[in-house]
């Protein structure tokens, strides 16, 4: 009898202390939990610790990619001289439609098959120039100097030379339909297949036996 009471007692005592130890264990584990995770008081801020790891210098320097070539600062250009119009040189079929050049000695100029429609080359002097296959249409040449100028296949439709000076040119095949020769002078002129329809010869200096075959 006595004995079976011991027993239940150890029992039950063992129990109690099983109990109360899981209880404390517990409430370690929470006091634990709780320090770890620092509780906010109102209107704080919890900063977090700094990184004891110092970060190495980012580099911000993006080279150019390899078909890509760094040009270096531009220049200033230096000026570049004037080159007194006669001494030009204009290639073959260079636009030029609309120039003034009233005036000018142009006399060193290159304009075969050049496009001068409707310049103003009053009193300019293009004597011996090589105007062959030029497109003069509508220009002036009022008083111009084109004695010695090649001008076979030109086209001069419409164009006004009135007291232009044409003696001794090559106007084989030159289109003069429409244009105003009014006392220009032709003497010596080659006239082979030049077309004058409608052109105003008045007092206009023809060659001795033109022929306009």
């Amino acid at each position: 009898m006595y004995q079976q009471q011991r027993q239940n007692l150890l029992f039950t005592l063992s129990a109690l202390l099983t109990g109360a130890t899981l209880l404390a264990g517990f409430g370690i584990y929470a006091a634990l939990k709780t320090a770890e995770t620092p509780v906010a008081a109102p209107n704080q801020t919890i900063t977090a610790p700094e990184s004891d790891i110092t970060e190495a210098p980012v580099d911000t320097f993006v080279p150019p990619l390899d078909n890509t070539s760094v040009e270096p600062p531009e220049e200033t250009p230096e000026e570049t001289p004037v080159v007194p119009i006669q001494q030009q040189q204009y290639e073959l079929g260079k636009n030029l439609g609309g120039v003034n050049w009233q005036g000018k000695d142009l006399r060193r100029m290159k304009l075969r098959n050049a496009n001068l429609g409707g310049a103003n080359l009053a009193k300019a002097n293009l004597s011996g120039v090589d105007l062959s296959g030029a497109t003069l249409s509508g220009a002036n040449l009022a008083h111009a100097n084109l004695s010695g100028v090649n001008l076979s296949s030109a086209n001069l439709g419409g164009a006004t030379l009135n007291n232009a000076n044409l003696s001794n040119t090559d106007l084989s095949s030159a289109d003069f339909r429409g244009a105003n020769l009014t006392h220009a002078n032709l003497e010596g002129a080659t006239l082979r297949g030049t077309l004058l329809e409608g052109a105003n010869l008045n007092h206009t200096n023809m060659p001795k036996g033109a022929s306009f075959r």
